[in-house]
Formats: structure tokens, C-alpha cells, sequence
């Protein structure tokens, strides 16, 4: 049976650690006892003939001492924890592997109450059946796997009496004539049912009938690799090596661990409590060594018998009466639809208990979402590959694609919160070197130090979206690249008119400082836009009708005029 021991370890403390060491079933004490006796009493005994006078002479003690000093240096020579640490790994990923297979129902049963639909008794037999059937694969298959589900049902009578069975499903199932395991019966007979389920339109489409067998099938699955599980172990010399390479381990360890030799010399000062000393450390060793092996030896097969395998009659009982419970007794039993109470919240907010209100919680927050720049302009320029493939381009930059010239300079202005927004002229007589300062030194390398290429011309464009307080900064701005623009021009590098008309050159547009809105303001702005736009909507559809009425007024006229014309022609 499983030992639950999540409860103990659902907090970090001592008291925790003493909980989880003095437990006894299923623990690493209850493991090795028995071994650790035996060792211990060995051990004991080999110690009484090694220490007192009665069964050797000083001289076949002192050769003794060499034997045994020899014994414990050469005890590194079995790989004792590289051997046990992968056959340990390999049982843990097949033990995970079984579990994985071991069978639940709930999805498929919940499938079956959505897609067989009918309240009559048939359809209420139907969607049990179909679902016992599935239980009771899973029987028969623990039967040949499990010795704890062959000793509750040892025949299929018994089977039969526990309600997992019919008397005539028994029968059908022994008339089969067939030599070999009979675990696909009862999965073929529920097909057989949901087909029928489907010709009949209890299920309304085909592939509501294929969702269904596909999920049967997935659970017959599972089980068959339960089967081959059992079938095909791991291979017999593998444990064979393991298991044996540890008792021989400690087997020797009676002879290598009786010697008290410090550095090859018997200690100086003679004590009794040297020989304990020995003892002590290979007994906490066999306790280690031998309570691995026996994780390895408990897990080879979780089905069996031990204190940590899986609870397989357990999960039969509870895979029947849940099943039975959701095909059957909660089938369409909905409650109705009410409005929930954060309706008409603006958030979500759920209650927490008094325990738990003031505990901290860690939030999914991005672990550089806090991180806030100090500049309060934010330069973004084209990236340094770009300008020294565009700088050293040479005479191959008549040829050049213009999409990898560089596309320009823009300074943000960053939001701060708590902060009022202040123009570029007074952050720059408060604050460090101006923008134009920044541009020039991040520009005036070696490479990028031509102004007739940088700034192409005397004219730029300047994107602006700005309050009455930035006018000033952007004129300033506006003012410094024009001169250098203008020096540039002079220096003789390139005139204006050649910039023009070179058509691999491409003015660099410089967007001024572009100050982001708070969330009030936008929405502001955003229904001032929507009415204006309301507005011009409205007038132009008033403009639209006033131009039908004149035309059909117009066309009135007309067939005024026409009728009079043609009257007075009739008179005359």
C-alpha cells in the first residue's frame, strides 16, 4: 500500500525532518533492520576473535592488521555507487512509466455522459455498460499482474460476485476458445456498444462515435503496456550484478573495516574506543547503501505486495463508482445559470481566510518589468552594423539597396510617473549634456564623423507631436542641425544641391522629443476626436440630404415647366 507523507513535508522545519525519519512503514529503517541485525552481529563476532587473546598471538594479530589495512584500500575497486546510481535511475523511469499506464476513467466516462444522450432506461444501461466494460478489462488484467488483485478475485466467479461481472458475460467470456489472453473481450464489446449507441442516434454524430473510441482505445493502451511491463523485465543480469555487488561489498567490509591503523601505525594511545569507530561508519554506511538498493528492489515492481506499491484494488473500486457516478447519476444534472457575484465588478478580487489574507504573494511579474530608465530622453538611432556598412560602403554604395541605409534619429521623452513633464530646454539647463551633445558624441567617431553624410542637407523633416512647451526645444534643436548642416556645406564635403541629387543619399528625418500621455488624457483626446468626427459625419450627411432635396426640387421644376409648356402648346 502507498505511504502518504506529503502532509509532513508541506513546511521546511526540524520538526518536519523528525516527522519524515521516525515514520516506520515503508521507511528506510523497517528496510534494512533485518540486514543491519545480521551485519551487526557478524561483525561483533569478528571483532571478539580479532581483539581478544584467546584465538590469536600477537603476531597473527599484527598480520592481521596488515590484511585487513590492505582489505580496506582495496574496497574502491567494486563501483559501488556508479552501479547502483544507474540501476537505480532506470527503476525510478520505469516505475513512472507505470503509473503513467495505470488506468483512469474519468475522462472517458465524462466523454460517454456528454455524447450518449437519452434519459430512458436504455440509454442509462447503455452508458453504465460501456463503462463497467472498461473496469472490467482493467480486472482482468490486474488479476494476471497484481498478486494483491489475484488474491482478491482468484476465479472470474468471484469476479462475478463483487459486481464487476455478469453471470452471462462470464459465460460468453470462457465459451471463447483461445489459448492466449483473452483482454481485448470486453474493450471489443464496448465498441460494439457505442456503435450501436451511434446507428441508433443516441450519438448524434460520427465523430462524437470516433472521439469516444479513441478514448477507449487510449485506455486500453495503458493497460497493455501494464502488460508488457510485466511481461519483458529488465534483464535478469542487471540485478543480478547490482544486488549481489552490494552484499559482497559488505561481506568484505567484516574483514577490511576491523582494523584501527592510522596511516599504516596502530594509534598511539590505546583506547577501547577506537574498534567502535570502524563500526560506527560502515554501519551508517550499509544504512545508505543497502536502503538504496532497497528502493531499487521495491520499485522493480510496484504492483506487488510492499508497503510503497501501488494501491490497485483501490483504484478498481474507485474507477467503477466514479464512472458509474458520471455516466449515470450526474448525467445532464446541471445547475442553472445564474449571474456570478463579479458580475458587476470592476475587479476580480476573491476572498481570502483570515489565515491566509496577510500571507505575501508573488505575483507572475516579468523579472525585468521593474527595471526603469534614468535618462529622461531616450535616443534610438539605427544600429552600429548599419552605419559602417553605409560608412564603409566606398564606392559600392551607388549599388546599395537604400532599404539599408539608415532610417533615422528619434528622441523620446520618457513618462515618469509622480513627475511633471518638463520641456527639453529646462531638462537640459538642469540636467547633464544636452540631446544635440548626446548626438554628437555618440556620432562623432572616426567612422561616422561626416556631417555632409549624416546630415545630408540643410532641410529636415521633424516629426513632432508636442505641447505648447516643447515649441521652444524644437526650434532650438531645428536651429543647431541646420548650422551644421551649414558647416558641413561649407567644409566643401558635399553641397546641398548634391545631396539632392544624389539619389543614394537619403536625408536622416530627426523626430524631436515626443511626450507620452497619461491614460486620462488619451481618453481625453480620444472622445474629443470621436465627436469631432461625429460632427464632420453629421454635417456631411446633412450636406448629402440638402443636395437630394435641391435635385428634387429641381426635377420638379422640370415637370412643372414640361407640363405648362405642353398646355399652353395644346391651347394654341
Amino acid at each position: 500500500m502507498t505511504v502518504s507523507y506529503n502532509l509532513d513535508v508541506s513546511s521546511t522545519s526540524l520538526v518536519a525532518f523528525l516527522k519524515l525519519q521516525l515514520r516506520w512503514r515503508g521507511s528506510v529503517w523497517k528496510s534494512v533492520m533485518r540486514e543491519l541485525f545480521i551485519f551487526s552481529i557478524l561483525f561483533a563476532t569478528v571483532t571478539s576473535i580479532y581483539r581478544t587473546n584467546y584465538f590469536l598471538s600477537e603476531e597473527q594479530r599484527v598480520f592481521w592488521d596488515n590484511f585487513s589495512a590492505l582489505f580496506d584500500q582495496k574496497l574502491d575497486y567494486i563501483p559501488l555507487t556508479f552501479m547502483l546510481g544507474f540501476f537505480v535511475t532506470i527503476i525510478v523511469g520505469r516505475w513512472n512509466d507505470i503509473f503513467l499506464n495505470i488506468g483512469w476513467v474519468d475522462n472517458t466516462a465524462l466523454l460517454i455522459a456528454t455524447y450518449i444522450r437519452g434519459n430512458d432506461e436504455k440509454s442509462r444501461i447503455l452508458r453504465r455498460t460501456t463503462l463497467r466494460y472498461m473496469v472490467l478489462t482493467q480486472v482482468i488484467i490486474f488479476r494476471d499482474i497484481s498478486m494483491r488483485v489475484r488474491k482478491r478475485f482468484p476465479t472470474l466467479e468471484t469476479v462475478v460476485a463483487s459486481g464487476f461481472m455478469l453471470e452471462s458475460e462470464r459465460e460468453k467470456y470462457v465459451e471463447l476458445n483461445l489459448k492466449y489472453n483473452k483482454y481485448f473481450l470486453p474493450i471489443q464489446w464496448c465498441y460494439s456498444l457505442l456503435y450501436e449507441a451511434r446507428a441508433q442516434g443516441k450519438i448524434g454524430a460520427d465523430v462524437m462515435l470516433n472521439e469516444l473510441i479513441k478514448s477507449v482505445g487510449d485506455f486500453r493502451r495503458g493497460l497493455g503496456q501494464l502488460c508488457n511491463f510485466d511481461w519483458v523485465p529488465i534483464p535478469l543480469v542487471y540485478p543480478q550484478v547490482v544486488f549481489l555487488a552490494v552484499r559482497i561489498y559488505f561481506f568484505l567490509c567484516l574483514i577490511a573495516r576491523q582494523s584501527v591503523l592510522i596511516d599504516g601505525e596502530p594509534p598511539k594511545d590505546a583506547s577501547p574506543v577506537y574498534p567502535f569507530v570502524p563500526f560506527l561508519m560502515t554501519s551508517l554506511q550499509f544504512i545508505f547503501y543497502v536502503g538504496w538498493m532497497k528502493v531499487a528492489e521495491s520499485l522493480m515492481n510496484p504492483l506487488g505486495e510492499d508497503d510503497d506499491d501501488f494501491e490497485c484494488n483501490f483504484l478498481l473500486d474507485r474507477n467503477l463508482a466514479t464512472g458509474l457516478a458520471i455516466v449515470d447519476d450526474c448525467y445532464n444534472d446541471s445547475p442553472p445559470l445564474q449571474k456570478d457575484i463579479f458580475w458587476s465588478a470592476e475587479t476580480v478580487e476573491p476572498l481570502y481566510s483570515a489565515d491566509t489574507a496577510n500571507m505575501h504573494l508573488n505575483p507572475q511579474i516579468g523579472s525585468a518589468a521593474a527595471y526603469e530608465t534614468r535618462e529622461n530622453e531616450i535616443i534610438m538611432k539605427p544600429h552600429a552594423d548599419a552605419v559602417d556598412d553605409f560608412e564603409d560602403g566606398g564606392d559600392d554604395v551607388e549599388e546599395c539597396n537604400p532599404r539599408r541605409l539608415p532610417r533615422g534619429i528619434s528622441v523620446v521623452s520618457v513618462n515618469r510617473n509622480c513627475e511633471s513633464r518638463t520641456s527639453l530646454v529646462s531638462r537640459r539647463n538642469n540636467q547633464g549634456p544636452t540631446i544635440m551633445e548626446r548626438l554628437r558624441s555618440q556620432f562623432g567617431g572616426s567612422k561616422v564623423n561626416r556631417p555632409g553624410k549624416l546630415f545630408g542637407s540643410s532641410q529636415f523633416s521633424i516629426n513632432t507631436a508636442m505641447g505648447d512647451n516643447d515649441i521652444g526645444s524644437c526650434a532650438s534643436i531645428l536651429g543647431e542641425l541646420v548650422d551644421d548642416a551649414n558647416k558641413a556645406a561649407q567644409a566643401g564635403l558635399l553641397t546641398p544641391e548634391e545631396m539632392a541629387s544624389s539619389p543614394r543619399r537619403t536625408p536622416i528625418d530627426v523626430l524631436t522629443s515626443v511626450p507620452e500621455e497619461d491614460e486620462d488624457a488619451q481618453k481625453t483626446r480620444t472622445s474629443v476626436d470621436l465627436r469631432k468626427w461625429k460632427e464632420m459625419v453629421d454635417n456631411e450627411r446633412r450636406k448629402e440630404e440638402e443636395e437630394k432635396r435641391r435635385k428634387l426640387s429641381r426635377k420638379e421644376e422640370e415637370k412643372e415647366e414640361d407640363l405648362t409648356d405642353g398646355d399652353e402648346k395644346e391651347l394654341k
